[in-house]
């Protein structure tokens, strides 16, 4: 598009010096066609976007033709306007002729303009659009994904708007959304409880239309915990209660849905619609106590235990044989002793692996709080004489308590700890067996450097010095020779630390410390990098020695050793960030 052009549309000019709008467009009509931006959008479409509601009128008035003219996307200058909220611009496009095709039209994704405007929550821009839609059955179309201007409304959470489009639909009539989801479904999941209330009161059964997963409304409602909602659609009609959630083969209840979220007010306010509702299996055979000690609930599990309605789930037996009391064997968590003591957990019932609970305390890894069921286990089971291996397992009871006391049965966090310090320890000997063989090296290098003394030793027969190094008497010599000295015994004493450490890392055992390990391996890189630097500090001075008579080249080779110190600083500190 023309500078002059996209300018104009952008500030809403229609005459400025040489520019002129209506030569521009008459032009354009007749010779080449209209000038569009890369997106396609001709001069109205830039204009809309803008919100130049004058420039837009004058437009309409040279060339109408540009009212549904499309850009590559499929959007009307229309769909602009009604998607950047320019109210004024929309007022502007729907008073010329033509308007009701304008407002049905859609774009790739099908969308309308009042999608848009609803969409983005553009009440006024609603408010406009609705009016015009005389047939509101057939001029709510939803797009491509389903989705209609009420579905978005009420999921966006947009009331007003929302309530525009009831008021104009005379019949309770909907399209179903993504999934097969009802605008209902939307305004629950996202926890929109005033969108939720206008929907369902507009068309109560809503509620009851499930979606692609077989969900109502009152499922996710249960889930989310709009207690108000769920006291309305039960009040409406109490049977949703026991309407199943999910496919033929894998259903729940609600009031599994209440027990899986340890939503406690839930679960009375169910029973004060549908008393009974507590006794629904879901498709596992499973009953509200299943469910909550497998989502480890264990403030419910207690709550269920303490009421005497619910006696008859402690000892009650899924799909699979397992009442809550196996279920709570297996959990890896604490067991609340109130089920223990509760009269029917001692029927100790079987399953179809002919496993009791304690049968399946036993298999399990031994930690205290394991041990300490089968203790009790131990005791329910001996109280009824329903097993014949008393003496086996009076025997593993005596074992598991001699390991006990020996301190050798770890709780559940010591053993994760434990697990977490081993890794931490195998991690350090990996990282060693490398420091080893650097600390190796620099020992090796500043051993040979102390037998090859730079400028050598003194070979004269006369000289009281013979043997003596030459450059003895020279500081960069002397400091050479401390430098060397400290490199090959910090390197030694760093070698040193590392054996220590393996000889302690041996055969890995409960005595292994990780403190001592990680203190260890610490001291070793202290040195191992003190030998580092000495060994750098060796290198520039014997060089400076040698050199000295040179004394540029000396200081230069000083100098690009020094580089060492700020490359490893610079490096330590980006490895930081």
């Amino acid at each position: 598009m023309d500078l002059n052009m996209y300018y104009a549309a952008m500030k809403g000019i229609m005459e400025n010096g040489d520019f002129s709008l209506v030569d521009h467009l008459k032009r354009e009509e007749l010779e080449n066609g209209y000038q569009v931006t890369s997106k396609g959008n001709t001069i109205l479409h830039v204009a809309a976007l803008f919100g130049q509601r004058g420039f837009v009128g004058e437009v309409l008035k040279i060339t109408p033709a540009l009212l549904c003219y499309k850009n590559k996307k499929n959007e009307t200058a229309l769909h602009i306007a009604a998607d950047a909220g320019q109210s004024e611009v929309v007022s502007e496009l729907l008073s010329v002729e033509g308007k009701e095709t304008l407002v049905r039209m859609t774009d790739d994704i099908g969308d309308t303009a009042l999608h848009k405007a609803m969409r983005g929550g553009h009440i006024d821009i609603v408010r406009m659009l609705v009016k015009l839609l005389l047939d509101p059955e057939h001029d709510f179309p939803a797009n491509k994904a389903g989705e209609t201007p009420l579905y978005l409304a009420a999921e966006s959470g947009f009331h007003d708007a929302l309530i525009e489009i009831l008021n104009v639909c005379k019949e309770p009539t909907y399209v179903a959304g993504p999934s097969n989801r009802t605008p209902l479904h939307a305004a629950v999941i996202q926890e929109h409880t005033e969108c939720a209330r206008s929907l369902w009161q507009w068309n109560k059964p809503l509620c009851e239309e499930p979606d692609k997963w077989g969900w109502n409304s009152l499922h996710y409602a249960v889930k989310q915990g709009l207690k108000e909602i769920v006291s309305d659609m039960l009040g409406w009609k109490k049977s949703l209660a026991y309407l199943l959630a999910g496919s033929e083969n894998d259903w729940t209840t609600t009031f599994h849905i209440a027990a899986s979220e340890d939503d406690v007010f839930m679960i009375f306010q169910l029973l004060s619609h549908c008393p009974d509702c507590w006794e629904m299996l879901n498709s596992n055979g499973q009953n509200a106590l299943h469910v909550a000690i497998l989502n480890d609930r264990k403030v419910l599990v207690e709550l269920l235990l303490d009421l005497e309605f619910f006696n008859s789930l402690v000892d009650e037996a899924d799909n699979e044989g397992n009442t809550p009391l196996h279920l709570l064997a297996a959990s890896r968590d604490h067991v609340p002793q109130i089920i223990l003591n509760h009269p029917r957990a001692k029927k100790m019932a079987f399953n179809k692996q002919n496993q009791t609970p304690l049968d399946i305390v036993m298999s399990r890894t031994r930690t205290i709080t394991k041990v300490k069921l089968a203790f009790d286990l131990c005791g329910i089971n001996a109280r009824l004489g329903q097993r014949c291996d008393f003496e086996v397992i009076r025997q593993t009871k005596e074992l598991s308590m001699t390991k006990l006391l020996l301190g050798t049965v770890k709780d559940d966090d010591d053993e994760a700890k434990d697990k977490k310090e081993k890794l931490e320890i195998e991690k350090i000997m990996k990282s060693t067996e490398i420091q080893v063989v650097v600390a190796t090296l620099i020992m090796t290098v500043s051993f040979t450097a102390g037998f090859t003394l730079p400028g050598g030793l003194d070979d004269n027969d006369d000289s009281p010095n013979k043997g003596m190094a030459t450059l003895i008497k020279k500081t960069a010599f002397r400091a050479f020779a401390i430098s060397d000295v400290l490199a090959f015994t910090f390197s030694a004493s760093a070698i040193c630390s590392y054996f220590t450490m393996a000889n302690r890392y041996r055969g890995y055992n409960e005595d292994t410390n990780v403190r001592v390990l990680r203190m260890k391996y610490r001291i070793a890189n202290v040195l191992q990098l003190l030998a580092l630097y000495a060994a750098v500090v060796a290198f520039a001075t014997g060089m400076y020695a040698t050199l000295e008579n040179s004394h540029a080249l000396a200081v230069t080779v000083c100098v690009i050793s020094s580089t060492f110190f700020l490359i490893f600083y610079w490096t330590s500190i980006r490895s930081k960030d």
